[in-house]
C-alpha cells in the first residue's frame, strides 16, 4: 500500500482571512491533523498535516463562476476542507491581468454551517516545491488507424514546474535515497493518482535545497485526452483497423513470393497477363495484347523494389 500526501500541480495561492479567529477558537495545535498513511490499513501509521492561514490548492479545484455540476470551490459556494473538516468560502479574486493572483477566503466552522457536496485537498504554507511530470496516452484514440499522425496527442507528457506537496513527506524524498536501479519512494497524491520519485531528484531534505521530481504512474481520474467516440466513429474506426490488418496480411502474402513469381502469383497481379519470358517478367496481357517496352520497363522497376524487400526480409 502506498504512502499518501496531499500535493497541488497548478496550485493557486490562498490567504485564509480568519484564520487567526478560526485557530484561537481551537487552542494550540489546534490546526494540526493526524492524518493515516493508508486509509485501508492502520499498521502503516500516519502522518500530521498542519493547517496554515496560507494554503495551496490546486486550480483544477476552483472555478471563477459557479456550475451546477462543478462541486468545488467557487466564488460564494463553500467547499469542504479536507481533514479540517469546515468550510471554506471564496470572497474576493485577485487578479495580475487574467492570472488569479490568490483568492481571499475564510473558514466557517459554525455548527449551523450548510453540508458542502465535497471536500478538497489543499497544502500549508511550508509545502514542498517540486516539478511533476504526468505521462498520458500516446494518442488520442483507443485504437489509432492509419492516420495515426493526426491522432497523437500533444499533451501525452505534461510538466508541472512550480507543483508543490505537503511538508509531511520531506523524509521519504532526498536524494540520498534516489537509485536509478531500484524503485524509488512511491506516493498516492490524495485525489490525483499514484507518483514515483524520479532520478532527476536533487533535493536535500535537510536544507530544502535542489529539485525534487516526480512521474505519475497511475491516474486517479479518466485521461480526458482519450476522445469518447459515438457508434459511427466506432464503426469507421472498425472499418479502418479491419482495412490495416487487410494490408498487413496481403504484405505478409507477398513476402512469401519470390520476386520471379511475382507477376503470376501476387494477387493484384491475378490473371493479369498471358504470356512471360525467362525470367518471369510478363509479356502479354490476359487478351493476349503485347506489352510496351515502357510497360515492360514500369514492370521492371516493381520487381525489383519487391526483390529489395523480399531479400531484406529473409535476413
Amino acid at each position: 500500500t502506498t504512502r499518501r500526501a496531499m500535493a497541488a500541480l497548478e496550485p493557486i495561492k490562498v490567504v485564509i482571512t480568519n484564520f487567526d479567529e478560526e485557530a484561537g477558537k481551537v487552542g494550540e495545535n489546534g490546526m494540526t491533523f493526524e492524518v493515516q498513511n493508508s486509509p485501508t490499513d492502520a499498521s502503516l501509521g500516519s502522518h500530521n498535516v498542519t493547517l496554515t492561514g496560507t494554503i495551496y490548492i490546486d486550480s483544477e479545484d476552483f472555478k471563477t463562476e459557479d456550475d451546477p455540476n462543478f462541486y468545488r470551490l467557487t466564488p460564494n459556494k463553500p467547499v469542504g476542507v479536507k481533514y479540517h473538516g469546515g468550510n471554506l468560502i471564496c470572497d474576493e479574486i485577485v487578479k495580475d491581468g487574467d492570472k488569479i493572483k490568490m483568492l481571499k477566503c475564510r473558514l466557517d466552522s459554525s455548527e449551523g454551517r450548510p453540508k458542502p457536496k465535497s471536500y478538497i485537498t489543499w497544502v500549508p504554507s511550508d509545502g514542498i516545491k517540486c516539478e511533476v511530470r504526468v505521462y498520458g496516452h500516446l494518442f488520442t484514440q483507443p485504437e489509432p488507424s492509419d492516420r495515426w499522425e493526426e491522432e497523437l496527442n500533444s499533451e501525452s507528457e505534461v510538466i508541472h514546474s512550480n507543483a508543490i506537496i505537503d511538508p509531511s513527506v520531506l523524509e521519504l524524498v532526498d536524494k540520498k535515497d534516489v537509485n536509478e536501479w531500484k524503485s524509488n519512494q512511491a506516493l498516492q497524491f490524495e485525489r490525483l493518482g499514484y507518483f514515483v520519485v524520479d532520478t532527476d531528484t536533487t533535493f536535500d531534505s535537510t536544507t530544502r535545497e535542489g529539485k525534487l521530481v516526480f512521474n505519475r504512474t497511475v491516474s486517479l481520474k479518466e485521461d480526458k485526452t482519450v476522445k469518447k467516440v459515438s457508434s459511427h466513429e466506432e464503426e469507421q474506426q472498425r472499418k479502418r483497423v479491419e482495412q490495416q490488418r487487410a494490408i498487413a496480411a496481403a504484405r505478409d502474402i507477398m513476402m512469401t513470393i519470390d520476386p520471379k513469381d511475382l507477376f503470376k502469383l501476387a494477387p493484384e497481379y491475378k490473371d493479369k497477363y498471358s504470356k512471360f519470358d525467362d525470367t518471369g517478367l510478363p509479356t502479354h496481357l490476359a487478351d493476349g495484347t503485347e506489352l510496351t517496352k515502357s510497360a515492360k520497363k514500369k514492370l521492371e522497376k516493381e520487381r525489383a523494389k519487391h526483390a529489395k524487400k523480399f531479400a531484406k526480409n529473409k535476413k
